[in-house]
């Protein structure tokens, strides 16, 4: 059985990982740690990635996973989350549908932002190597997928939006990062960098929405049900 309780959310209770179901998960200071603390983590194991195993692996899944994979690239189609969220949101508006326009507008700005940061990233990327190289790109530079940082910021978005399609959202994700190195669009490390940006994207972009509401007002308060003893 469960009961309620109300509680005020000021930062030392935001250290609970449990939060309400219309609450992101960037609300709780413990939710943020985790978040900065496997953005860290992710940094030598990309680069472990990109150094050792990123060619010999791409090749494994080229060699024996193409034609298993190739179809579910499209999942992960910038253009098919953008037009889609697009097109709905117009349709919502158009109906007066509010709440869920303001969702399906949340949902374009979330993959727009996630494909953006991986052309940011990937910008930065090549200047940096250009500059190293002192003109001459000869190096190889990490470059975030658009596809799997699409596919991810979509099913983090979906996690909380809409819970009845979270399995299948979130099957998706490796399924695209899995199919992007099989046909050889990415290499590894590639793909788990577009991946975290767009999970990045889908926690980031709801909170900021969610936040924005009551002008950024510095405590609110929970209810939460809690397990009863």
């Amino acid at each position: 059985m469960y009961r309620a309780r109300v509680i005020d959310a000021a930062d030392d209770i935001l250290l609970d990982r449990r939060v309400p179901a219309d609450v992101p998960l960037l609300e709780s200071w413990w939710w943020r740690a985790l978040v900065a603390g496997t953005t860290i983590g992710l940094i030598p194991l990309l680069i472990v990635l990109w150094h050792f195993i990123d060619v010999p692996f791409g090749a494994w899944m080229e060699a024996h996973w193409p034609g298993l994979l190739t179809g579910f690239s499209i999942l992960g189609a910038p253009e098919l989350w953008l037009v889609g969220s697009g097109v709905a949101f117009l349709w919502m508006a158009a109906q007066r549908e509010r709440a869920r326009a303001q969702d399906a507008f949340t949902l374009f700005v979330t993959v727009g932002s996630a494909v953006l940061a991986c052309g940011f990233c990937d910008l930065f990327a090549e200047g940096a190597v250009w500059i190293v190289a002192g003109g001459a790109n000869a190096w190889e530079h990490l470059s975030p997928n658009p596809r799997a940082a699409a596919v991810t910021a979509a099913s983090a978005w979906g996690w909380a939006a809409t819970p009845r399609w979270r399995r299948r959202l979130t099957i998706a994700v490796p399924l695209v990062i899995a199919a992007e190195v099989a046909v050889g669009v990415a290499f590894v490390a590639d793909a788990i960098a577009g991946a975290w940006l767009g999970a990045l994207a889908g926690l980031v972009v709801p909170w900021i929405r969610w936040r924005g509401r009551d002008g950024w007002a510095p405590r609110r308060r929970w209810s939460i049900g809690d397990a009863a003893r």
